[in-house]
């Protein structure tokens, strides 16, 4: 039997994304995955990623560990480093991609078309390959740069510093086995629980009972009501020119205040797709939201691998959302309520113990509970996106981005952050999920919205 420095279990939350993957795997037909987008300028070099990727996964098992249940699909979840060795590490393709599309300032531009295939695609987390990476060299030397992994390997933070972890060891900077203390053997978890088992059951049920709130209302999101379609994801990614940037963002500091500006943008994003429910003739009762909390304490490196979130669910009132000061103000006692009442706590504390819960039956309660609707769309703010990174792997660094995964129904995420000083948003979304003239609509409503 392997010994337990082999075996690394899933954190609550890494489970939870499993539960994910598991239904997406049945009912859509592919995985749950994420992304990191990189626009860089001419000069990236291959051949250095590639050495720096290939040594930053030997030194770090995890990259390539299978996850697997004990016995018979039962016990806690673990990533296995003792097969990491058998398994394919992360693999690297080279593509060639004519002249790159010009950038518009506050308009929509898809994706290269191989990242959108890749994040349809249908990996197997038992079998280990947990994440691929693709290049488009564009003609005047320019690259389009995209990492795509399971998603319970990173969340958000995570990604952001594997990013810079690959630009150092690629720049000679940072040996890749150099980690920050959350990732080495032993490291305690970011937030600490009771120890008290009966403690923890209370705070988990008291996020239990939360959870069944949010049922008493009726919800819609874009796609509807789960529903077995192949996952066809499209992305569109928008930023905004220096001067627009700084207006919205001067906006979301006055509306929402400067430690809060994600209230704002969430406001946003509810108005937006309520028109497009509206122009349907839908109008539900309410709007259910969830938000995912970074467990990691600011001004902290933090670990890099494994989920490390634990979320906040917001729900407002349809009759809310015409006035845009009234849903500000709801949004902003709903989250102030959650944090006084311990919910992010209490939010690890379920998933904790839900870990040896069977995926599928985990995704079961998550549907039962809204009649089949997860939520209303997935959303996140994420602020600046590699702050104080310049290039990567001898390349400028234009642009970067998350491209969340979300599964058919609700068939909708957005993600919006700063790169640069400058504001954009990622609209992930099952391509049925909004009619001809709908994703218009949204778009204009969001933009209408942000600018003021």
């Amino acid at each position: 039997m392997p010994s337990p420095a082999e075996r690394l279990p899933l954190t609550g939350a890494d489970a939870f994304l499993l539960a994910f993957d598991t239904l997406t795997r049945r009912e859509n037909r592919a995985s749950h995955l994420s992304q990191i987008v990189l626009r860089l300028g001419p000069g990236f070099d291959a051949e250095g990623f590639r050495r720096a990727l290939d040594d930053v996964v030997r030194a770090n098992l995890i990259c390539a560990a299978p996850i697997r249940r004990r016995r018979l699909g039962m016990g806690l979840p673990e990533y296995r480093l003792d097969l990491a060795r058998r398994a394919d590490g992360p693999r690297f393709h080279e593509h060639t991609g004519g002249e790159r599309p010009p950038r518009r300032w506050g308009e929509a531009a898809p994706l290269p078309a191989i990242f959108e295939e890749r994040i349809n695609t249908l990996q197997d987390a038992s079998r280990g390959g947990l994440f691929d990476v693709d290049a488009v060299r564009y003609a005047d030397g320019s690259t389009d740069l995209a990492l795509t992994w399971q998603h319970m390997l990173l969340d958000g933070f995570g990604s952001e510093r594997f990013v810079e972890l690959l630009a150092d060891v690629c720049a000679g900077k940072r040996a890749p086995d150099e980690l920050p203390a959350g990732d080495r053997p032993g490291a305690p978890p970011p937030l600490e629980l009771p120890q008290s088992q009966r403690e923890r059951g209370n705070m988990a049920m008291s996020w239990q009972r939360w959870m069944s709130e949010l049922g008493q209302k009726s919800v819609r999101s874009p796609a509807g009501p789960e529903r077995g379609v192949r996952q066809q994801l499209a992305v569109d990614r928008v930023q905004f020119a220096d001067e627009a940037s700084a207006a919205i963002v001067a906006r979301a500091n006055e509306r929402a205040g400067f430690l809060t500006p994600m209230i704002f943008y969430l406001a946003a994003a509810i108005r937006a797709h309520a028109a497009v429910l509206a122009q349907r003739g839908e109008r539900p009762e309410s709007f259910v939201v969830p938000l995912p909390v970074n467990l990691r304490p600011k001004g902290v490196e933090g670990a890099i691998f494994r989920t490390h979130v634990s979320l906040l669910w917001f729900q407002v009132d349809a009759e809310l959302v015409d006035d845009f000061e009234a849903l500000l103000a709801a949004l902003k006692e709903q989250r102030r309520l959650a944090i006084r009442s311990g919910m992010i706590e209490a939010g690890v504390a379920a998933m904790e113990y839900a870990r040896g819960a069977p995926s599928r039956l985990y995704g079961q309660m998550a549907r039962r509970n809204l009649k089949g609707e997860l939520c209303s769309f997935f959303f996140a703010y994420t602020g600046e996106f590699c702050p104080d990174r310049e290039s990567f792997c001898g390349a400028p660094f234009e642009d970067g981005f998350g491209v969340p995964s979300v599964p058919a129904s609700p068939g909708s995420a957005l993600v919006l952050a700063l790169r640069g000083g400058r504001l954009g948003y990622t609209h992930v979304r099952q391509r049925d999920a909004f009619r001809p003239g709908e994703l218009e609509l949204f778009q204009e409503k969001l933009h209408r919205d942000l600018s003021g």
